[in-house]
């Protein structure tokens, strides 16, 4: 853990130098005797580099040649795009200065990106040590999911979703948290706690997943609405027992209400969002009924 804590001020560190050093060369270049004379555009890609590196996944995700070559090219197409006689120095020197300038950035982008990574992971870790459960990303259930879905289709049996929404009864509490430094830590304790309790409410044959904004989705093999109605309502009582959360559950059924698990999950997360919570309920057990 401290090596990662480490890793991570190192990188704070290297990249605040970094855009400090490019503000004053900026400040500089617009004195009356400019000292390297950096064109214009450069100083907006050096800065813009380090959000967008951070920001999107996709850059960090892969080698750090890839998004290297990617910046790299963006800033040839500017070099050839842009009259830089207007706005800064025409020397191959200053060119290939600001070259190598903007490749640090990238460079050091991507080593801070990594090590908030890593600090998240590290944290979910901790998180699911704290309070164990069976939860499966749901990226990495998709075959289970495919599966229990073609099971269903081929002996016409139902199958249906419970997705679990929770959050603080007290809002003036929740948006204290929001602004302490603590907030992310608590809301993944809080995540593998509503996991833990979940875990524990649903039956062996049922598949706990997480998506990927950290809701929990229950898939429910040979259940009908009726009975995951009484699912749902288990679920949120168990939940709020155990962590003092308030708990919206979202149900929906296969093949009655929707013929996909990307439809089931639609539908049950848009309910999992209205309330009162019971509300669903009431309503999906008298449509049950009828």
């Amino acid at each position: 853990m401290e090596y990662y804590v480490t890793n991570l001020k190192k990188s704070l560190f290297w990249i605040a130098f970094y855009l400090l050093i490019i503000l004053v060369l900026g400040q500089l270049d617009r004195s009356d005797t400019p000292v390297i004379n950096f064109a214009a555009y450069f100083y907006l890609i050096a800065i813009f580099i380090v959000p967008v590196m951070i920001f999107v996944p996709s850059l960090h995700k892969v080698s750090v040649v890839v998004p290297m070559i990617f910046w790299g090219a963006i800033y040839f197409a500017l070099l050839r795009i842009i009259d830089r006689a207007r706005t800064g120095s025409m020397n191959v020197e200053v060119i290939v200065l600001e070259l190598v300038l903007l490749e640090v950035g990238v460079w050091l982008s991507y080593q801070l990106a990594v090590a908030i990574e890593s600090s998240e992971s590290l944290m979910d870790m901790l998180a699911q040590g704290t309070f164990p459960h069976n939860a499966t990303e749901l990226d990495a259930a998709s075959e289970k999911i495919k599966n229990e879905f073609a099971r269903s289709r081929r002996f016409h049996r139902p199958l249906s979703v419970v997705v679990v929404y929770a959050f603080p009864k007290d809002e003036e509490v929740a948006r204290e948290m929001l602004k302490s430094l603590q907030r992310d830590v608590l809301v993944r304790l809080s995540n593998a706690r509503i996991g833990q309790a979940v875990g524990e409410a649903i039956r062996q044959t049922d598949l706990l997943i997480r998506d990927h904004v950290g809701r929990y989705v229950v898939l429910c093999p040979e259940t009908n609405m009726e009975s995951i109605v009484f699912l749902a309502e288990r679920i949120s009582k168990i939940v709020e027992e155990r962590t003092g959360l308030q708990v919206n559950c979202g149900v929906a059924s296969f093949p009655d209400e929707a013929l996909t698990f990307e439809d089931l999950l639609y539908m049950a997360r848009d309910r999992s969002k209205r309330s009162p919570v019971l509300g669903n309920f009431v309503e999906l057990k008298e449509q049950t009924v009828k």
